[in-house]
């Protein structure tokens, strides 16, 4: 047996080690990560096209195309980095995937008594139980799909107050009224039932399922943007997803079935070319690189679908506003944002007009720079499509979770209500 394979047949070296999988709707992006007590090294990089009609709606279509897609992009980052790692964490997507933040305030009856593990479980699993009722709800709106069933896939403990002041772990404080926040993230059972034989099928443990709005929010968020609130944009190829971080904490997650893919459709269309072709000018574009003559011909047919990229967005943004204003820092990542005209249109703002901005928005594209907690020393990642991977690299590392007390908690939670499903 190579070295290769060796070096992760020690206990702690398995833990240590872990990839990220990003399985895009037009690209699977692998990251290889080493564990250096809180953060993290990424040691290679895999990325592989999926082949047409592998993917659709953000969900998988063909499972074995995946599967290939998947191995190849793996051993790519494996060879990288020398190490092939046994654990993984994966980001959901499609448009039926529900992110929300559930919020329970509870009158405490005895004020003066210390708050003990009993009383916060109790109050979580009200929590849990009332946001499995909506999200069961909002896929019941789905009809076209047929019956669905909700499954949770993630859930985290985001904000924890008494008597209005917020704090790590409410156990032995003492207080009137005591209030939990947790966003969690669903999906129908059967697309998870999915991604769970895919990993078996690459023999991979699953670390944790997370949708990949909520990584990137948590990854790509400081202080500023926990108290002032901050809007995530992640356009991918098929799909772009939207986190809306608003009140000190991730509020929802949207996704619309809008993308690059879209752009280069028309662009064959318009010149009469291959889609490879068409993607191949496309990103020539974004680079600067084609001649006037082509570059006028490519940046318009560009801008139609922008414009109707971003009449997307802000029929998703005024669904998640839900009335109340929406913070006025927008962030944007993913390949689509490497196109010139969208970044101009998003920064002249004419799109956000009749939205409750507290102000005009500030846009600005994210970068591998932004995504805390991890160190690159490949060199292969210098793109805004390589920020949603390396959010879920951070999300693995622990992010910025609540206070042990709190999760482990959570966890006992979690682990009844699974056991209660069964």
């Amino acid at each position: 047996m190579s070295p290769r394979f060796q070096i992760l047949r020690r206990r702690e070296d398995y833990f240590r080690h872990f990839s990220a999988l990003d399985i895009g709707t037009e690209v699977i992006k692998v990251l290889t990560v080493r564990r250096e007590g809180t953060e993290g090294v990424i040691l290679g990089v895999g990325r592989e096209r999926h082949k047409e009609g592998a993917m659709s709606a953000g969900a998988i279509a063909n499972t074995d195309a995946v599967i290939d897609a998947c191995n190849r992009a793996l051993e790519s980052a494996e060879d990288m980095a020398g190490v092939v790692p046994g654990q993984t964490v994966v980001g959901i997507g499609g448009e039926l995937i529900k992110g929300f933040a559930s919020a329970v305030s509870y009158p405490r009856e005895r004020p003066d008594v210390k708050v003990r593990e009993q009383e916060l479980r109790s109050l979580l699993q009200l929590v849990q139980k009332r946001a499995l009722r909506e999200a069961q709800q909002l896929l019941d709106l789905e009809r076209a799909y047929g019956d669905l069933e909700a499954q949770l896939i993630h859930s985290s403990v985001t904000s924890v107050k008494m008597d209005g002041y917020p704090v790590i772990s409410p156990i032995g404080f003492r207080g009137r009224n005591l209030e939990v926040t947790v966003f969690n993230t669903f999906a129908p059972r059967h697309q998870v039932e999915q991604l769970e034989s895919l990993l078996r099928e690459l023999d991979l443990e699953l670390l944790s399922a997370v949708s990949e709005s909520y990584a990137l929010a948590r990854a790509c968020a400081g202080e500023d943007q926990w108290e002032q609130g901050a809007i995530y944009v992640d356009i991918g190829g098929g799909s772009t997803e939207v986190a809306l971080l608003r009140g000190g904490g991730i509020e929802g997650t949207r996704l619309f079935n809008l993308g690059g893919r879209a752009v280069t459709r028309r662009l064959a269309a318009a010149m009469g070319v291959s889609m490879d072709e068409a993607e191949a000018r496309k990103l020539r574009h974004s680079e600067g690189l084609l001649s006037p003559q082509m570059e006028a011909q490519v940046s318009s047919a560009v801008a139609i679908d922008v414009d109707v990229l971003l009449q997307g967005l802000a029929l998703c943004l005024r669904e998640m506003a839900r009335g109340e204003s929406l913070p006025a820092t927008v962030y944007v990542c993913g390949g689509g944002s490497m196109l010139p005209e969208l970044m101009a249109e998003m920064k002249a703002g004419e799109w956000a007009e009749g939205l409750p901005f507290t102000r005009q928005p500030y846009v600005r594209q994210l970068m591998p720079d932004d995504v805390g907690g991890l160190t690159d020393i490949t060199g292969q990642l210098h793109s805004p499509q390589d920020v949603a991977p390396m959010a879920l690299g951070n999300h693995a590392l622990g992010g910025q979770e609540q206070g042990d007390a709190v999760d482990h908690v959570m966890q006992g939670v979690l682990s009844q209500l699974k056991g209660a499903r069964r």
